[in-house]
């Protein structure tokens, strides 16, 4: 498994930094943590990384789309674009906050095909969800473009594909939200 081999002693210990305070908790707890504070420091590392002005750790990659969902305003009834090549968690975490999905056709890569987006756009769509997979990304300055032209959210799924970039820009960190997962199979 790709990242799996590469668990060594810097990473032991990252995690025993952690272990030994005895808080794994992201806040509180202050003088007990000896100033450890991992979450903080990756977050930080994240956004100068990716260029970003915000990050946001959490438990998992459908934990990170249902919290970019609700910080986007999405809920019940509105109606999410997403491709019908994608893992579970894309709506799932729909389903939890009360969305819709409403799937549309990939392209040759794998991708959401900007022509099958247009073709699903309706009076209730509040969001494309393009998720970029297996590396590569969808095509964001078409997605990009429908989502200017018709008032939309641009919520960049991005857990398949962190690291990936384009013409100068990480993926991830071209929509209104984008998420990541460091699950040892992506």
């Amino acid at each position: 498994m790709p990242g799996f081999e590469l668990f060594g002693n810097e990473e032991r210990k990252e995690v025993n930094d952690v272990m030994e305070t005895g808080i794994l908790m992201r806040y509180g707890f202050d003088g007990a943590r000896k100033g450890i504070w991992k979450a903080k420091e990756l977050e930080e590392a994240i956004c100068e990384t990716f260029g970003c002005l915000h990050a946001q750790l959490v438990s998992s990659g459908t934990a990170a789309l249902t919290t970019a969902l609700s910080a986007l305003g999405i809920g019940y009834g509105d109606e999410v674009i997403i491709p019908t090549f994608t893992f579970v968690a894309t709506f799932e975490a729909l389903l939890s906050v009360g969305a819709i999905p409403v799937f549309a056709d990939v392209d040759d890569t794998l991708t959401l095909s900007p022509d099958a987006v247009r073709n699903a756009i309706t009076s209730q769509t509040k969001c494309i969800m393009p998720v970029h997979m297996c590396g590569r990304m969808a095509d964001m300055d078409e997605l990009s473009a429908i989502c200017k032209e018709h008032h939309l959210l641009l919520l960049e799924d991005a857990c398949q594909s962190i690291g990936a970039s384009n013409k100068g820009k990480k993926c991830g960190t071209i929509g209104d939200a984008g998420t990541f997962s460091f699950a040892f199979v992506k």
